[in-house]
């Protein structure tokens, strides 16, 4: 079985090619294996020319591939862009020997770009699965055309390569996934960061623990604030308040309609409702000094900032706070950025637009002169050549961008401040509005009826 890649590369294509052909991923054990190709030049280790590599070149030498895909872009003067293209295929562990591997992934470069471009063709050995790398340079020898790494291409590097394993005797994927998870969510999970998909899973696992049934799988997600649809071919699921919808399966293996079926039918056996007990409420005793009718309340947009630190369990830090609303749990990730911003709000006294538009304004005019003044200092110091006044204007120019620093910041955080208001004001207002909802959905409950025993009257 197969797995294939591919995908553009930017940058130079000596980096590319130093990657795939590393000795470190390509070197055996087996030491009566000559070297197949000398690489000195394209790498600064010294021990890369006594390594054993499963190396090739498909219309180019190895050795001098960056050379000839060079000389190639000149010649039809095509050397920005997209300069190369790397792929791979890797096979499951233990499926192939590295000649087969090596003989396969040949034999995919020349079928896919073999007529028209330049290959580089590399085995890998330092995983336990074997896997070919695959350099392409971008522009074609024979008419000068940019390859374009369209669909309808990769899906024809991957029937080859079915068709490939097919002819060996190997195994192919039946069912490929549909579709995988975006870059920029995984590079967020992959940080830690909550992300919708890890919301969506965290409450999706918290609902099949609790139900024994696909009806209660439903009402339990709805409490958590979320809406699953199980209609049609595939579920979905969205925050309640918000319009965007996620699939199930694209959440991974354990979230297709068949597991969460199949999840809560195995464990509705083992399951058990416990109670819940409401923790007695603790009494905290707080002196309070002042007046309550002299104290200043905070309005407009400083209010507003700190309520939406509050709803995100930001402020006051020594407080419980209710469970985080779903529709927040992504605003999680720019709390700090919220911070700074409300302490802006909070330093300058800001409460109205006009008072945000003005302390823009001049922070813009005492920085923008401050700009000009370093421009004079450094216009003097190309002018000066005694080294006194050189050192003195040096400073003078180290002291204004030190103080220009701070004022572009602030003057960044207002401009966020200016662009964030409406869609925080939206927000709070949803939450409140879904909060209300909540509220005389629990009103307008029908109370259950207890039974009612009677006694049996004796004759």
């Amino acid at each position: 079985m197969a797995v294939t890649s591919l995908w553009a590369i930017k940058g130079r294509i000596d980096h590319l090619i130093h990657y795939v052909e590393n000795p470190e991923k390509t070197d055996i054990a087996n030491k009566d294996i000559q070297a197949l190709f000398d690489i000195v030049g394209y790498t600064t280790r010294p021990d890369k020319t006594e390594k054993r590599l499963f190396v090739d070149g498909i219309n180019c030498i190895p050795e001098i591939a960056v050379q000839e895909m060079i000389v190639v872009k000149k010649q039809f003067r095509k050397e920005d862009g997209r300069l190369a293209y790397h792929g791979y295929m890797s096979f499951q562990p233990g499926e192939v020997t590295p000649e087969q591997c090596h003989e396969i992934g040949m034999q995919l470069a020349r079928e896919m770009w073999g007529d028209k471009y330049q290959v580089v063709v590399a085995t890998h050995l330092d995983r336990n699965h074997l896997h070919c790398h695959f350099a392409i340079n971008s522009v074609s020898f024979m008419d000068g055309k940019k390859y374009d790494r369209s669909n309808a291409e990769y899906v024809r590097m991957r029937s080859i390569a079915d068709k490939l394993c097919l002819e060996c005797g190997l195994s192919v994927i039946q069912h490929p996934p549909k579709a995988k998870t975006p870059r920029m969510i995984y590079l967020a999970e992959k940080k830690g960061e909550p992300t919708r998909y890890n919301v969506f899973r965290q409450a999706i696992d918290r609902a099949i623990a609790s139900a024994l049934t696909l009806q209660q799988f439903d009402r339990t997600l709805q409490e958590q604030g979320f809406a699953v649809k199980r209609t049609g071919k595939y579920w979905s699921i969205r925050i309640i308040g918000d319009d965007r919808t996620t699939r199930l399966y694209r959440l991974g293996e354990r979230y297709t309609n068949e597991m969460i079926t199949e999840r809560i039918l195995e464990g509705g056996l083992l399951k058990r409702i416990t109670p819940y007990h409401k923790p007695e409420p603790t009494v905290r005793r707080v002196q309070f000094h002042g007046s309550f009718t002299k104290t200043p309340f905070l309005k407009g947009i400083r209010a507003m900032y700190y309520r939406w630190l509050y709803v995100l369990g930001k402020l006051p830090r020594s407080k419980p706070h209710p469970p985080l609303h779903p529709l927040l749990w992504e605003e999680v990730r720019k709390l700090r950025r919220y911070s700074e911003q409300a302490r802006l709000l909070g330093t300058f006294k800001i409460d109205t637009m006009e008072q945000l538009q003005a302390f823009s304004d001049s922070t813009k005019s005492r920085m923008d002169a401050l700009i000009g003044q370093r421009t004079q200092i450094q216009n003097k110091l190309r002018r000066a050549s005694n080294p006194e006044i050189i050192e003195n204007l040096k400073m003078e120019k180290t002291a204004l961008t030190a103080e220009i620093a701070p004022l572009r910041k602030n003057l960044k955080l207002a401009e966020e401040v200016a662009d964030n208001t409406e869609r925080i004001q939206a927000k709070l207002q949803q939450i409140r509005q879904l909060e209300r909802q909540g509220k005389q959905r629990t009103q307008n409950k029908p109370k259950t009826k207890m039974k009612t025993k009677y006694k049996e009257h004796t004759r």
